[in-house]
């Protein structure tokens, strides 16, 4: 006798349900929806109630919270799980996260911990690790068994995102890790309680194995508290509906999502075959030295998609010519990659109420082993992997975006680049205290990218993270006591341009007050680089604009506060006063990516931007009425206006139609004047590629590449090169 519904194990139950989906191609078999054809208006009442449930313990728990990410942003989430680990209904919150669960629990069941620590009623088991099935060190769940007359019925999951891991830099997601054991402290699958209550030993190591132990711990009873509060409206609903009633519906509501989402992509997408190429850099030559020699160099990662509509409406997404696996923070396991992917399927198929993890079985994934996506080494750093695979909800934005645009769903075309930025701090106060925040502030949000009919929506718009936003800026200064904002606001001309411009990214400026002995800053946001994709605009519209940060040393700003002058608030503003000699620095530096820790004074600045996203169509094709609204409420200044938009106003914003129409013309003359025909384009780089004329990250780049088989095949294929080329 095992512990699952009817006296089955719960590898029983995980095998039948592998076997009745692999057989059949319903889940569980169910080819039939019984209850949903008997009584719709009882199944939907049902699935309102879990929908309820999970809300309600959300909104409760986050109370408990006492980080800016869960509290006020929204970086947490509450799931119902059936006993072999799909989730079945889900709070708003981090969406993504729905798909990491089903690997916790297979986990669980092959590790026989029905056995071996047991499971039973009141047990919470805490886990972090990617290993099995955590995206990364900063996601941590925990789980509470439902059980019903002695038999396993449900989990309830609360997952949230803390802010410090206890890692090697501050923070939660370290832009330097070289491997597992300085990504922070990760724990397996760990019984961390029973009878409802954590054990003591638990606290204790939150206390002496991260910086922000009490942050933690408050977060840890969150988790548990709404899990809790889910368990107990389970419970009551078992009693309402019945448990036959209970463990059938919720079957029957992942297999009725299931079709829904294979019928809307019969529907709307065009069946082909999509690529899309990204490129990413990781800066450790010079930085990580003699400690760990294997990681002292730079990558530029290589990452293909091939998107695959099928006729059937299934999606494959192959990542095939992947950077390999490497001693750095960005390696992800599947549960990761699928978390991230679904990203970007979620908003384009499965924007109903039903969050649960039917996508698992409509997108699969082409993951080659050995690469960053796949790692083999069981101690690979992942700390920021999720990050990077973000990435990889690029191409399910924009590539079924196209599909959607090319069958005329104009309205359900949603292209998007993600462009974030956070960071981690940790320092001593005068008095010995030492101290570490993380913040997240830019991650739940972004600004939306350029549509076709009309412009991406500014910052504090949720992508695929339901319900998140930036959270408040006393909040943030509340946890990071040496941080004083001075802007926080849309700059300018920061976005991807376009017919249909995206949305204004933001701006963050910062002074540092009074740090006492010492003060680090890093900023990590592994989905934000310097350099950007191929298609990243959309229908000649500009790509995305990467982000940007400064750090202003030994500055005069304090003497201008003290004298109440005006004062610069975002990073363009800091160059221009720089310029000028407004704003005097004995240094400057300057990132467009993840930082190394930056030593940071009393009255430095710290001065960030990121979320502009990509626009769509050429930009001189943008309507007149739309450019002067622009320049009225301030988003483009004049100059943007005529230098990429070929539009001449006069001194209070209003177009000159003609003289702009005789500048765009010119605009479109030079382009033709500089362009290229196509084969001579290609006669002059195919030579590079045959004298490998290739930049050293450029170079190692397309070697690592070349392992695959069908990446090789595709590069000399496309450069008509000899069989014996190597690099």
């Amino acid at each position: 006798m095992g512990i699952g519904y009817q006296g089955k194990t719960l590898k029983e139950m995980l095998a039948e349900k592998d076997r009745l989906i692999r057989e059949t191609g319903y889940f569980y078999g169910l080819e039939k929806l019984e209850l949903a054809e008997e009584d719709p208006a009882k199944l939907t009442r049902f699935h309102m109630r879990l929908l309820a449930g999970c809300m309600s313990a959300r909104e409760t728990a986050k109370l408990i919270s006492a980080s800016p990410a869960a509290a006020t942003m929204g970086e947490f989430l509450f799931e119902i799980a059936t006993p072999e680990g799909d989730v079945v209904s889900a709070s708003q919150g981090l969406a993504g996260h729905v798909l990491s669960v089903p690997f916790m629990v297979r986990a669980m069941i092959d590790l026989d911990y029905e056995d071996d620590p047991g499971i039973k009623e009141g047990d919470i088991i805490s886990n972090n690790e990617p290993l099995y099935g955590a995206p990364h060190a900063s996601d941590c769940y925990t789980f509470i068994p439902v059980f019903y007359e002695g038999e396993l019925i449900a989990w309830t999951v609360g997952m949230n995102h803390i802010s410090d891991v206890g890692g090697m830099l501050p923070g939660n997601l370290a832009g330097i890790s070289v491997n597992a054991f300085t990504d922070g402290w990760q724990y397996p699958l760990v019984k961390s309680g029973e009878n409802f209550k954590q054990h003591k030993w638990w606290e204790l190591l939150w206390k002496t194995r991260t910086r922000l132990g009490t942050m933690n711990i408050l977060d840890d009873k969150m988790r548990v508290a709404g899990a809790m509060a889910l368990h107990n409206r389970i419970s009551d609903i078992v009693e309402e509906f019945g448990v036959d009633y209970f463990m059938k519906a919720l079957r029957e509501i992942l297999e009725r999502e299931r079709r829904v989402l294979i019928q809307r992509i019969k529907s709307q997408a065009v069946p082909g075959i999509y690529h899309l190429v990204q490129f990413h850099t990781v800066r450790y030559k010079g930085v990580t030295g003699k400690l760990f020699p294997n990681s002292d160099r730079d990558w530029l990662l290589h990452m293909p998609a091939e998107l695959r509509i099928l006729p059937e409406g299934k999606l494959v997404l192959d990542k095939e010519g992947l950077t390999s696996e490497a001693d750095f923070h960005i390696n992800c396991r599947e549960a990761g990659v699928r978390a991230m992917a679904s990203l970007g399927t979620r908003p384009m198929f499965a924007y109903s109420k039903t969050m649960n993890t039917a996508m698992m079985y409509v997108l699969d994934h082409e993951m080659p082993p050995g690469s960053m996506a796949n790692p083999q080494n069981p101690f690979a750093g992942t700390i920021s992997g999720l990050g990077i695979m973000g990435r990889y909800s690029v191409p399910l934005w924009n590539c079924i975006s196209q599909a959607f645009f090319a069958t005329g769903f104009l309205e359900e075309v949603m292209p998007h680049n993600p462009v974030i930025v956070a960071y981690g701090l940790g320092g001593v106060m005068a008095d010995g205290f030492r101290w570490a925040g993380g913040n997240l502030s830019t991650v739940g949000v972004q600004s939306s990218a350029g549509r076709p009919f009309k412009d991406g929506e500014p910052v504090c718009v949720g992508s695929a993270n339901l319900m998140t936003d930036l959270g408040e800026v006393e909040k943030w200064e509340f946890v990071e006591p040496t941080q004083l904002y001075i802007g926080q606001k849309l700059v300018p001309n920061y976005c991807g341009h376009g017919k249909y411009r995206a949305g204004l990214g933001l701006g963050i400026c910062e002074l540092v007050c009074e740090p006492g002995q010492h003060l680090t800053l890093a900023v990590f946001g592994s989905a934000s680089s310097e350099v950007t994709g191929a298609h990243s605009g959309m229908c000649g519209g500009y790509p995305a604009l990467g982000p940007v940060t400064y750090f202003v040393h030994d500055t005069n700003i304090k003497e201008i506060l003290e004298k109440g002058l005006p004062y610069p608030t975002d990073f363009v503003q800091v160059r221009e006063w720089l310029k000028e000699g407004k704003l005097k620095a004995g240094s400057v530096e300057l990132y467009h990516g993840d930082t190394p820790n930056v030593v940071l004074k009393d009255g430095d600045l710290f001065v960030t931007a990121c979320m502009a996203n990509c626009g769509w169509g050429d930009p001189l094709e943008r309507e007149y009425d739309l450019v002067e609204g622009d320049v009225r409420h301030g988003w483009l200044t004049l100059d943007v206006v005529k230098g990429v938009y070929g539009a001449i106003t006069d001194g209070e914003g209003k177009v000159k139609a003609k003289e702009s129409e005789e500048l765009r013309q010119q605009m479109r003359d030079r382009r033709k004047e500089r362009s290229v025909d196509a084969k001579d384009w290609w006669k002059e780089e195919r030579e590079k590629v045959l004298t490998k004329q290739f930049s050293e990250d450029v170079y190692n780049m397309y070697a690592d590449s070349s392992k695959y088989e069908k990446f090789r095949r595709e590069f000399v294929g496309m450069w008509q090169l000899p069989e014996d080329y190597q690099l």
